[in-house]
């Protein structure tokens, strides 16, 4: 099994909060021009992709509260969304004209931020 180097696993470390308010701002501010890259889905199951579409992404990052939201090492952002079993973890970057969402998956906590 190949191992990914550790730069890229720091990478995506959120180190940096964003607030609630500002999270909403930057939502309205793109209202209408969030897309989903067919690279979110790799990581799952066929059945997985059943459940996780383009406007359930959507609509959890537009109208679900997240318990967490910051900004990466690598400036994207991450937003953390409680779920039945852990967290899931919604990875997305911001454009001049769109919120691109990158990857998402279930994450067994949500990370403290120093």
């Amino acid at each position: 099994m190949r191992m990914l180097p550790w730069r890229n696993v720091a990478s995506t470390r959120v180190v940096k909060e964003v607030s609630t308010l500002e999270f909403r701002n930057l939502l309205s501010k793109y209202k209408g021009r969030i897309k989903v890259n067919s690279h979110a889905y790799f990581r799952l199951s066929q059945m997985q992709r059943k459940v996780y579409k383009d406007d359930t992404l959507i609509m959890l990052l537009t109208e679900e509260s997240p318990l967490l939201v910051g900004i990466q090492q690598n400036n994207n952002y991450a937003a953390f969304f409680r779920k039945k079993k852990g967290y899931l973890r919604i990875i997305f970057k911001i454009t001049p004209q769109h919120i691109e969402i990158i990857t998402f998956y279930l994450a067994e906590q949500v990370p403290k931020i120093k």
